[in-house]
């Protein structure tokens, strides 16, 4: 089966990863549960292995000279130029994996194994940085987060007030002021001034949680940076909105639009847009019209978090880590050149779209034959995503038909 036709198989069947209604569970599905379960963890090991396996671990430290070194072979750093036996002093040691590898590609679609997850983000966005020449290394990142933590923001009462609301039901953030919680309010603190023209927003307590779950505060901070500057989250986040009102646009657009479920959630905008022309009335009176800002803010200011269930969220999260991308946005170009941009777009977000085409795609059904409240209700609420695998087939079926698109 050609490529093409197989992603449009599994988009057509996007509905099958979604879980059954309570009470009409599989009871045949139950009883093989345990020898479903004993087969993962099987599956787990050997995938656990082949990352292993992947892996490559970099010494880093300082020589003789003051400079600093990071290298996968210490004999090298030892040796010196001349063969001489040199002082040194090792910092610490770090994983790291090679992004442009087609293999490491592959299995990060697969899912990265949860005890690499950790060394696996951090590698990604520390290759982006690497790639972007960035100038800001990781160790003045720490020492910027402790900084910040002894100047005050204006943002931290409505951090204090978020952060107790923020998965308070996951026991590291269960209580006030300590734990998780107060980890929480460093690295939301910090991430407020340390992009003073984006502050704090809401959003980002769900993001720096899910992080604090892998990683240390200092870590955690650092993640968020790379993030804000290489994977789109600055734009997006900035006053205004302006950068998230064309990711949405751009969702609409550029991967809805053609779509039976698209014509049946027709945004507003649009459907003015089709007034404008007087035989087309008709055919717009049985839309919805349903924004994309209405069901894909939470999307995307989180990045799914608490909206599809969580291991569904990492998989997401390990796709977009390696192969989401972006200029920061300062180095965006000057003001006329943006004016003669013809369309909308947000480079960068790809993973994010196909993944909220693809829970669009799971509802079709739904949606077409539903008004406007069932509707809302489908795209608003915790998606019941119950089949984690179909569900990263259809993100991938749907990223692939956007690059064929791109393409023509």
């Amino acid at each position: 089966m050609l490529p093409y036709h197989r992603d449009r198989r599994i988009i057509e069947e996007a509905g099958d990863m979604l879980s059954p209604l309570p009470g009409l569970a599989d009871i045949e599905a139950e009883q093989r549960s345990e020898s479903v379960t004993k087969a993962a963890q099987e599956k787990e090991v050997r995938r656990t292995e082949k990352w292993k396996r992947m892996a490559k671990i970099i010494t880093k430290g300082v020589d003789g000279k003051g400079e600093q070194f990071a290298v996968e072979d210490i004999a090298t750093v030892k040796r010196g130029k001349e063969g001489e036996q040199g002082h040194f002093k090792i910092q610490g040691m770090d994983i790291e994996f090679d992004t442009k590898n087609p293999k490491l590609i592959e299995r990060t679609w697969k899912g990265i194994p949860d005890c690499w997850r950790a060394s696996a983000w951090y590698s990604f966005l520390s290759a982006s940085a690497k790639e972007a020449n960035c100038k800001i290394t990781e160790e003045q990142l720490f020492a910027a987060f402790h900084r910040l933590q002894d100047t005050s923001s204006s943002d931290d009462v409505q951090i204090d007030l978020d952060v107790p609301r923020t998965i308070n039901k996951h026991i590291m953030f269960r209580r006030r002021y300590r734990g998780g919680q107060r980890l929480l309010f460093r690295v939301l603190h910090a991430l407020s001034l340390y992009f003073p023209e984006t502050g704090y927003v809401q959003g980002m307590a769900a993001l720096a949680a899910s992080l604090l779950c892998y990683y240390d505060e200092e870590r955690c901070f650092v993640m968020l940076v790379r993030l804000w500057q290489y994977r789109g989250l600055e734009r997006m986040y900035e006053p205004g909105f302006a950068g998230l009102m064309i990711a949405l646009q751009d969702l609409e657009k550029n991967w809805l639009d053609g779509k039976p479920v698209a014509k049946k959630l027709v945004s507003y905008v649009t459907r003015q847009r089709f007034c404008l022309v007087p035989h087309a009335n008709a055919a717009v009176q049985c839309e919805l019209g349903i924004d994309p800002t209405a069901y894909g803010t939470r999307w995307y200011l989180t990045l799914f978090n608490l909206s599809i269930p969580f291991p569904a969220q990492l998989r997401v999260w390990d796709v977009f880590m390696l192969l989401g991308g972006s200029q920061p946005s300062r180095g965006l170009s000057s003001g006329k050149e943006k004016e003669k941009e013809p369309e909308l777009t947000f480079p960068g977000l790809e993973l994010i779209h196909a993944a909220s085409a693809a829970l669009i795609d799971a509802h079709k059904d739904a949606i077409i034959g539903s008004d406007f409240e069932n509707a809302m209700k489908a795209l608003t609420s915790t998606q019941r995503v119950d089949d984690v695998e179909q569900f990263m087939k259809v993100v991938r079926a749907e990223w692939n038909t956007h690059r064929r698109k791109r393409r023509i």
